[in-house]
């Protein structure tokens, strides 16, 4: 398939804003190689593909509701961009968030993710930000610890978070204060997601998936299953699971490999749902889920 302008670009990450349109963010592995930070940002809009670039290594993106309507993407030094329909900020989290950390903050952000329409990003030595204002983040990671290296966060609601790290580490927020639950892993957890019946599930390297909820959580063995897990997404009500390898969907206790039909992709790693169907990307490829099958969109 020709990949148009994203031929011999690397992906690194996609969010789906419904059917008809979504955004691709990549990057060129031979500025990549210079040290050049940047990442090409490419909006498809059924299979019209326009492009733009930040001057930043922008990895992670989600959709957000609040302040309004728009984007958010983050690079682990600390630039993002907010864009919504009225307003857009391109800042650093760092010097535009509030209260103060106690000691000097630089790079470390590993992800932002959409809790009940706010943009929410964590990162290591116990980082958690909310945004509040295009340009302004409120930190709300008071009580974390820095030994917490955080790697993926979600959450039912402002006051109802599980933040997810290095170690085994799994922490809840009630809108107040941290508290750390008992995980029955140690193995590093990088992936989170909260679904509408109150579960949460928790995937991590060496084929760690964990089903709970906070004070309550259950290790689920895989048979002849170790692949380390990058992501998870509710979708149709099922569980799917992503590993560099290729995407599973939880069937009873176990994960069962995803059945593509004619469209098979080389790369997955990420998922992204909205509006009735699901992304799945891969350094080269691009998926679509509609809940019956595949299509390829890169």
């Amino acid at each position: 398939m020709d990949k148009g302008p994203l031929k011999n670009l690397i992906i690194r990450t996609a969010v789906v804003i419904d059917r008809h349109y979504g955004f691709i963010y990549a990057c060129d592995p031979k500025r990549e190689r210079r040290g050049e930070p940047h990442a090409l940002v490419f909006s498809w809009d059924d299979g019209t593909i326009d492009q733009g670039e930040c001057n930043y290594d922008a990895h992670s993106v989600c959709l957000i509701e609040h302040p309004e309507r728009g984007s958010v993407d983050i690079s682990e030094a600390g630039y993002y961009t907010a864009d919504t329909d009225s307003d857009r900020a391109t800042q650093d989290l760092f010097a535009s968030s509030s209260p103060p950390a106690a000691t000097r903050r630089a790079r470390g952000l590993r992800a932002v993710r959409d809790i009940d329409g706010h943009a929410h990003a964590i990162g290591i030595r116990g980082m958690v930000y909310r945004l509040d204002a295009v340009d302004r983040w409120t930190r709300i990671d008071q009580g974390l610890p820095s030994s917490f290296d955080g790697q993926a966060i979600h959450g039912f609601g402002l006051s109802d978070i599980v933040a997810v790290g290095f170690g085994g580490q799994i922490w809840h927020f009630d809108g107040r204060q941290w508290r750390q639950e008992d995980c029955p892993s140690n193995q590093n957890l990088s992936a989170v997601v909260c679904v509408p019946d109150g579960t949460v599930y928790v995937g991590g390297h060496g084929g760690t998936l964990l089903r709970g909820r906070p004070g309550q959580w259950e290790l689920l063995p895989q048979d002849e299953f170790n692949e380390n897990i990058w992501d998870l997404e509710w979708f149709a009500g099922r569980l799917y699971v992503s590993t560099l390898d290729g995407l599973f969907v939880l069937d009873g206790d176990q994960l069962e490999p995803v059945k593509y039909g004619r469209y098979t992709p080389r790369s997955t790693y990420q998922l992204s749902a909205s509006q009735g169907v699901m992304w799945s990307s891969g350094e080269t490829d691009i998926m679509e889920f509609d809940g019956k099958s595949w299509t390829r969109i890169l």
